[in-house]
């Protein structure tokens, strides 16, 4: 049987730009620019230009590195079409260096953002280069450093050492040190988003991993609480709500579960639009009737295909999509072993339910040694994730539409 998953990815944006010494313009070649909170970088050329394609649009951090010159870094920056950002790297002021190379699950390593620091500040920054994974923090006066890596998908590391004084004046030192990273596993953010001027009601707030693939968010219940798996590493979230600003926070270091809240503002400059929220149930259908879809995925999309979320049912079938603005909209219910399901088109001008009945998949391969149904060896996924999309257009026989 052949299995064909698609993802639906939110739109993809640009960066590009030109890299430059400070001290006299010159056109910087090799330099790398981070998009922190993804895996993707990219190089400049000959003539100091740079472009990342395919990037998720979404607010990110941006880090810059050349050789020989100390690495500069962003706040956030909002990334949505066609971006333009510079950088002007300055050259080293102090006489001591750092230089290794960062390895990731036992091989080398590009793209870790490596910062030497002291307590709290950051002295000077590197990013690892592709194929060897070396890095250089050169411009740094002599002291006692914390060695810090970190990289999307994997563990944070940090080594401790002591940059020595040079041995004569106007001497250099060169401190040679490694770094490791480990691979991470998936862990629980959780937190709230609160409203400045609604503390009651708080439901159908949205929180938004950004630089996901598929498209990675939830949206908080009537407490305003949300819960998102979310990958080990530097993060950027953004929580959003109708008729209030936006709140992103980069770099958000995830190496187990923790806690993250955001407090929203009203947006006063622009009235908000109403709201409504998606809701219904998800059922398995047997030789006896239904039974609940326990963790099946419920995804909500635009007519032109852009995703607008998704989640989970809980342990009765029932999920509950908040904070859609009017428009036309499709959903559907998917889960492993099923027929996923997706509605007609849909005008959405008021609250409005939406049930679904997953029929089993016949032909579905559970894996060696499982008859189903039953979570099986994951052969026919793509890292077990996948999200809905409109496939009746591609492959109609194989689906039935259900709405109301």
């Amino acid at each position: 049987m052949v299995v064909v998953l698609l993802c639906l990815a939110p739109r993809a944006a640009e960066l590009s730009g030109k890299v430059t010494r400070s001290d006299n313009s010159q056109a910087v070649s090799g330099a790398i620019v981070l998009v922190r909170g993804t895996a993707l970088y990219g190089q400049s050329d000959a003539s100091g230009n740079y472009r990342i394609e395919n990037i998720p649009a979404g607010a990110y951090g941006l880090s810059c590195w050349a050789p020989g010159l100390r690495g500069a870094s962003t706040g956030a920056v909002w990334i949505g079409n066609a971006v333009q950002r510079d950088f002007a790297l300055e050259p080293p002021q102090g006489p001591g260096t750092i230089q290794g190379a960062a390895s990731c699950a036992g091989g080398p390593c590009a793209g870790v953002l490596v910062q030497a620091r002291q307590g709290g500040n950051v002295r000077a920054e590197s990013i690892s280069q592709p194929g060897s994974g070396a890095f250089s923090l050169a411009g740094l006066q002599p002291g006692n450093y914390t060695l810090h890596g970190v990289k999307l998908g994997y563990l944070p590391a940090s080594v401790e050492l002591l940059l020595p004084e040079p041995a004569t004046d106007g001497g250099t030192v060169l401190v040679e040190q490694n770094l490791t990273l480990e691979a991470g596993a998936s862990y629980q953010l959780s937190g709230v988003v609160g409203l400045s001027d609604n503390p009651l009601d708080k439901s159908g707030s949205l929180v938004r991993l950004n630089g996901s693939q598929p498209d990675l968010s939830t949206t908080t219940s009537s407490g305003g609480v949300y819960q998102l798996s979310v990958p080990a590493g530097p993060l950027s979230l953004t929580a959003s709500h109708n008729g209030y600003r936006a709140h992103t926070q980069i770099d958000i270091l995830v190496s187990g579960a923790r806690s993250l809240n955001f407090i929203l503002q009203k947006d006063q400059e622009n009235p908000p639009d109403p709201v409504y929220n998606l809701s219904g149930r998800v059922v398995l259908a047997t030789d006896g009737g239904s039974t609940p879809a326990i963790r099946a995925r419920v995804s909500v999309w635009l007519q032109d295909g852009a995703l607008i979320s998704t989640v989970l049912t809980d342990n009765e079938g029932n999920y509950r999509i908040g904070g859609l603005r009017p428009g036309t909209y499709r959903a559907g219910a998917a889960l492993e072993g099923y027929l996923e399901q997706i509605s007609d088109p849909f005008e959405l001008q008021a609250n409005r339910t939406q049930n679904f009945m997953l029929e089993a998949d016949s032909g579905y391969d559970w894996g060696p040694g499982n008859q189903g149904p039953g979570p099986g060896c994951g052969c026919n996924s793509v890292a077990g994730i996948f999200v809905l999309l409109p496939l009746a257009v591609i492959f109609p026989a194989r689906f039935r539409r259900h709405g109301r």
